[in-house]
């Protein structure tokens, strides 16, 4: 179809009404989006893509509410939010010029590729999003150019509202009136982010519209067997927040629901949450049969309130629209469709190369010049480690204002340990945030931030308590940047390590656990210098760093930080560390066990053993190269660390120096660590079981004498 075929006005279109003008722009939208999912529902059962979620039945919700955000505001979907996303990308101006008297939104050039790329990331070819590297909707898109902000799902429902509250929270704090719109299923509401999140949001007056698109059943699971409320927009009430529950087919009231809490949010309102009611026209995904828990009655009644053919209806019998119309929009809608989807198949495949595309993003621009240590550098005075920690973060939020903290009670009260005292007078409210017990929204909000360039660092009161926050961080924070090519710039403390007789919850040592997620950073600093120094470069880094600070080390270990000792611009991968060389044994550590080891060290050098100690500081990255280099020196390896024994990291070290470093060793790499059970709350109990100076010592000179 030509550009000139396309571009004829409609009879009807002149004179008419802005209102009536939106309505035929809402029209062809919905239209295209369903002409969209028919095509490929089709792709689907031809075998042109391996899974399909239509968004059949959700078009009013979708496109009315998509219509209600400038382009500057934030777009957060799901997997039946094409209809959102079309109307977002593009105004029906940019796609046929002279079609209707609407405001052209990106231009036809800029919008038309967004569709042929969003088409080449349903197919999965390297035009796509993500290049091929995941799948439908798992993407984001953020354009300095057009201003647009979408960010797209990841397959476990609910965990993006957090986010989605951390790019609103990210709008307020720079001050701008933008707002952030994002959809969640009635099933993703049974979720302990939908609280965490809405909640979050709400406490923070984050400038969030959250639609729940309820069509009634979650996969196959009925809305009485998921909630006992009278419906899901009562929640509301609970949070503190705008609860609306409109007819979903109704594009008019979608359009005056979603706009009238838009304008709420740009002006401080908070967030508001809105229940769609919708029909179910599809399954949960094309080819399951949960379509066939319907009975025909019900069938029928979704099928007769069509949202697109009611529109049409209404459009033609208010004398909006002609017969005429609603056939040329939709011939045009199809073959728009079909020209960008059959581009997007004939287009290229991935390049077939596991493994090319990086897990981390790279640092840009040189390192900052930034305050160090804030007036103590070069005094005589020595800094505990826990001061080192806290110096680190004020100064971090002086070199730049997109640093801001999060975490309980880290405000007025200082934290659990006092790391933060005084920060909250320095750098107010805005920069230091309380939060709730809510360790998933904390870190899905602070990943969300983090997308729109804030620099959050959120404090755990324990590492142990990580555990809660586990999916925002490893299915979100973590892959975000391999499949979306985004920086997230976000730091997470956690104080943790035993020793303080503080019994199973609170004593962990989980950096093992993480160093199996590709994406994460994992630092673990034994000094205060390097405290200090590796918070600042975790801080500036673009990814996700967990900051595992151990507790036994705050007020026990002091240091000068004197500029020599601090090591500011090398960046996290600055490297292992020798503390003290020897060319016996090479004994690698981290953390307390660093200590540990250099006094079982100086104790073997009375007897002659000359023992090599590493702080490896950075699990990950790991530092290969210096543990090789030591092991080429010494020919024997002990790997101690104060975690479990079984899937410990030591175990990952003893491979890699099996095969990287095998003509080199004179004896079998040893580890010694934690037995396999909890950590007890008796600290006579505890120590038994902590590998100690003793301990240590035993297992050198067993390798020494090997």
């Amino acid at each position: 179809m030509t550009d000139e075929s396309r571009s004829r006005e409609p009879s009807s279109a002149a004179g008419l009404t802005p209102e009536a003008a939106g309505l035929l722009e809402t029209h062809f939208h919905m239209r295209l989006s369903r002409e969209w999912d028919q095509r490929f529902e089709k792709l689907f059962r031809q075998g042109g893509v391996a899974k399909w979620y239509s968004g059949v039945g959700s078009e009013a919700t979708t496109v009315a509410s998509a219509a209600c955000l400038r382009r500057d505001d934030a777009l957060l979907t799901i997997h039946r939010d094409s209809g959102a996303i079309l109307r977002y990308y593009a105004s029906c101006e940019d796609l046929v010029p002279g079609l209707l008297p609407v405001e052209n939104r990106h231009g036809r050039e800029k919008s038309r590729e967004l569709l042929y790329r969003l088409a080449c990331q349903l197919l999965g070819r390297s035009d796509g999003f993500t290049a091929g590297y995941d799948r439908s909707f798992h993407y984001a898109h953020l354009d300095e150019e057009t201003g647009l902000k979408h960010i797209g799902m990841i397959s476990h429902m609910g965990a993006m509202i957090p986010v989605a509250a951390g790019v609103a929270l990210a709008f307020r704090q720079q001050g701008s009136d933008r707002v952030a719109l994002n959809y969640i299923g009635d099933g993703g509401t049974s979720t302990g982010e939908f609280h965490e999140g809405l909640n979050m949001a709400a406490v923070l007056d984050a400038p969030l519209v959250l639609v729940i698109l309820n069509n009634r059943y979650a996969f196959s699971t009925p809305t009485s067997e998921q909630y006992r409320a009278e419906s899901l927009a009562t929640r509301a009430e609970g949070y503190g927040i705008e609860g609306i529950r409109i007819d979903g087919n109704d594009p008019l009231a979608v359009s005056a629901a979603v706009s009238g809490a838009v304008e709420r949010a740009r002006g401080g309102g908070g967030p508001t949450l809105i229940e769609a009611m919708l029909g179910r026209m599809r399954g949960h995904s094309e080819g399951d049969d949960s379509l066939g828990i319907l009975d025909e009655a019900e069938k029928e009644k979704y099928e007769s309130e069509d949202p697109v053919a009611c529109l049409e209806a209404s459009l033609v019998e208010q004398g909006i629209a002609t017969t005429e119309h609603i056939e040329k929009v939709r011939g045009i809608c199809a073959e728009l469709v079909l020209e960008i989807v059959d581009e997007a198949a004939a287009s290229a495949a991935p390049k077939l190369a596991g493994g090319e595309r990086p897990v981390f993003a790279r640092a840009t621009g040189s390192p900052g010049k930034g305050p160090l240590a804030r007036g103590l550098a070069g005094s005589a005075e020595e800094t505990s480690y826990l001061e080192a920690i806290s110096l680190a973060l004020g100064d971090a939020m002086e070199e730049d204002p997109e640093v801001f903290l999060m975490g309980q009670d880290i405000a007025a009260f200082g934290g659990a340990f006092k790391v933060t005292r005084g920060l909250l007078e320095e750098f107010g409210p805005g920069r230091v945030l309380n939060t709730p017990i809510a360790e998933a929204g904390m870190i899905g909000i602070a990943s969300g931030a983090a997308l729109l360039g804030k620099r959050p660092v959120v404090e755990m009161q324990f590492s142990d308590f990580v555990s809660c926050g586990f999916n925002p961080l490893v299915n979100v924070a973590a892959r975000f940047h391999y499949r979306t090519g985004l920086p997230v710039p976000l730091v997470i403390r956690l104080p943790s390590g035993g020793g303080v007789g503080a019994g199973p919850f609170h004593s962990q040592s989980l950096e093992a656990t993480f160093l199996h997620v590709p994406g994460l950073k994992v630092v673990v600093p034994a000094w205060p210098e390097d405290a200090y120094s590796l918070l600042r470069e975790a801080i500036r880094d673009p990814n996700p760093v967990l900051f595992f600070e151990h507790k036994y080390l705050y007020r026990r270990v002091k240091a000068s930080l004197a500029p020599a000792s601090i090591d500011i611009g090398a960046g996290v991968e600055a490297g292992a560390r020798i503390v003290r060389p020897g060319d016996g044994v090479s004994v690698f550590t981290w953390g307390w066990m660093v200590h540990r080891a250099v006094a079982a060290a100086e104790a073997l050098g009375e007897e002659g053993i000359s023992v090599e100690v590493v702080d490896l500081r950075v699990l990950a990255p790991l530092d290969e190269r210096t543990v090789m280099e030591s092991v080429g020196r010494t020919g024997r390896a002990l790997v101690v660390h104060e975690a479990q024994l079984t899937g410990g990291f030591g175990g990952e070290i003893a491979a890699r120096i099996a095969e990287g470093a095998f003509e080199a060793l004179d004896a079998p790499v040893r580890r010694l660590a934690y037995p396999d059970h909890p950590v007890p709350f008796n600290k006579e109990l505890e120590a038994v079981c902590l590998p100690d100076e003793e301990s240590i010592a035993a297992s050198l000179r067993e390798l020494a004498a090997w």
